[in-house]
């Protein structure tokens, strides 16, 4: 049997383990290599262990054509600082803690977006559509900072709100 490297590109984890379901899904446990984290109260940097945190499954990216998931168990720290020495559970920059998908592969999902509908993605990605909304709302402003923006050299009117006698800037 030929074996061949694949990267994650997942900075600061170790490869536990690979499990495959019954339908053909790539489950990879994964381990942080980063020691401490800070503080949610105080924002110190924390190393006092505390364990582990319950299992985080997030969507990866697929490879070779399946389904594949990371799983990691985050490490727990602990604060001497603050009163009540509250606990941290540990989060990497490659997942957003509220989001059931690894951040590279929400990129993917709004790469799909493109000439896509959300029903489209959906249904190609194998996803809810709640679920593509929520990685739009995660990652695409919905209102404008016009403060931002110097000057305008080109606008577009919606010729449907024209006529309805409805435009806005």
């Amino acid at each position: 049997m030929a074996i061949f490297e694949i990267s994650l590109d997942i900075p600061n984890v170790e490869i536990e383990k690979m499990d495959i379901t019954e339908n053909g899904d790539r489950i990879i446990t994964v381990v942080s290599t980063v020691e401490g984290t800070r503080c949610h109260k105080c924002g110190r940097e924390i190393i006092k262990h505390y364990g582990h945190g319950g299992p985080i499954e997030l969507r990866h990216l697929s490879i070779l054509g399946m389904k594949t998931y990371i799983r990691i168990h985050p490490a727990r720290y602990q604060c001497t600082h603050c009163a009540g020495k509250p606990v941290t559970t540990q989060t990497l920059n490659w997942y957003d803690p509220r989001s059931p998908h690894k951040k590279a592969y929400e990129e993917h999902i709004l790469l799909e977006m493109v000439n896509s509908t959300v029903a489209d993605v959906s249904i190609k990605e194998g996803l809810g559509y709640k679920v593509v909304m929520g990685a739009i709302y995660r990652h695409v402003d919905t209102e404008v900072s016009w403060g931002d923006i110097e000057r305008l050299d080109v606008i577009g009117l919606d010729e449907i709100s024209l006529k309805k006698g409805i435009w806005t800037l």
